[in-house]
């Protein structure tokens, strides 16, 4: 069985509206709670993008991501 980690971060800092990534499990480890940056590839379309950790609705919570920047596939 292949690893598929879920990832759902909103299209900007100020988006309500998300995309629906699937990513490896080294990807998937560059996620984390607070302030953070991190590169990750989506395994459907291979399309890379830059993520940043964000605030979620809950006050002092960091548990949401947004996009950054798009990047084309690698091949």
């Amino acid at each position: 069985m292949t690893f598929r980690k879920l990832c759902t971060p909103k299209f900007s800092l100020k988006s309500s509206d998300r995309l629906k990534l699937f990513l490896n499990e080294v990807d998937a480890m560059k996620i984390r709670r607070g302030r953070w940056t991190a590169e990750v590839t989506d395994i459907d379309t291979q399309v890379r993008y830059k993520l940043r950790g964000c605030a979620c609705s809950l006050p002092h919570c960091m548990c949401d991501a947004y996009v950054v920047d798009t990047y084309p596939p690698l091949s």
